[in-house]
């Protein structure tokens, strides 16, 4: 067996670990009894309570996820009158400016804040994806030596 073989075995054990956790949560919120004269915000917080206590790894990806940063279309040096401007941008929800998606900047996490200032020259502020926090994760639990 091949390093290769290794790291697909360990990366496919991993997601279906994910997969499987993804599924209790949804099965839970799926099936979950209102109590009587409880909010839908009450239910909502039930829900979320369990799934931070039996899968607390599912809502820091979540929060962690990663957000894919694209250029503005006025500095992406696409030609306005080619085939196909119309389709590859589109004004953002955000700001109301245009973006390219035929060029692709990188991603970067939509929580981390970058207090040491060496994040990505194209978003200074914001930690590249995966972030510190998701790449904890992925290295999984630290083993404790004897």
């Amino acid at each position: 067996m091949t390093i290769a073989d290794d790291l697909n075995r360990i990366g496919n054990d991993l997601l279906k670990r994910r997969v499987r956790a993804a599924e209790a949560v949804a099965w839970q919120a799926l099936n979950i009894t209102p109590n009587p004269s409880e909010t839908a915000t009450e239910v909502l917080a039930r829900i979320r309570y369990s799934a931070e206590r039996n899968h607390p790894e599912l809502l820091t990806r979540l929060e962690h996820s990663r957000q894919e940063i694209l250029p503005l279309a006025d500095d992406c040096g696409c030609d306005p009158n080619g085939d196909g401007y119309g389709d590859d941008h589109c004004e953002s929800g955000e700001a109301g400016e245009y973006l390219c998606a035929r060029r692709h900047l990188g991603w970067v996490c939509g929580t981390c804040i970058n207090k040491d200032d060496d994040g990505p020259s194209w978003r200074p502020d914001r930690h590249e994806w995966p972030c510190p926090t998701v790449a904890a994760l992925d290295a999984g639990p630290i083993e404790a030596t004897p």
